[in-house]
């Protein structure tokens, strides 16, 4: 049966770097950022419609691998419970149990790979006060959440 992987966290916590590495391992990576780049955006910010457009190609994908019995990574902030729950929900329609990897480094770490940072498919790059501003408002799963913790410095 196909294993989906949610993958949570800021931008530079290291999200992009596990999902390389399960796609290595041949699971199918669902990335916002690349796919936003793929259509032309390289700011970063697309617009609310291309989001919800990359939304729904990417759960026909998801049902895709499914059906094909291959692992998915969502590689994506989930910056919201209400986010997270929603993915949630379509996997279990599948019958899926994902699970939420939360991607976490200290905002030092954030803001020093922010700095190395070179735009690109798999790389939004923010003013360090977009940055700070978003790891503030991020909604972090709690307890009641089923997650587990990865920190990568």
């Amino acid at each position: 049966m196909a294993h989906v992987t949610l993958l949570c966290g800021p931008a530079c916590a290291g999200k992009t770097t596990i999902a390389r590495e399960l796609e290595a391992a041949g699971a199918l990576v669902l990335s916002y950022d690349r796919e936003a780049w793929a259509r032309g955006v390289r700011d970063g910010k697309p617009p609310r419609e291309l989001v919800e457009q990359i939304d729904a190609d990417f759960l026909r994908r998801l049902e895709g691998a499914v059906l094909a019995d291959r692992d998915v990574v969502l590689d994506a902030s989930l910056s919201t419970r209400a986010v997270r729950d929603r993915w949630r929900m379509r996997c279990g329609a599948m019958g899926l149990d994902p699970d939420l990897v939360v991607v976490r480094a200290p905002l030092e770490t954030l803001l020093e790979r922010l700095r190395e940072r070179e735009p690109g498919p798999e790389s939004v790059v923010l003013d360090p006060d977009e940055l700070r501003a978003y790891v503030a408002g991020f909604e972090w799963p709690g307890p009641g959440e089923r997650h587990r913790v990865v920190e990568t410095a």
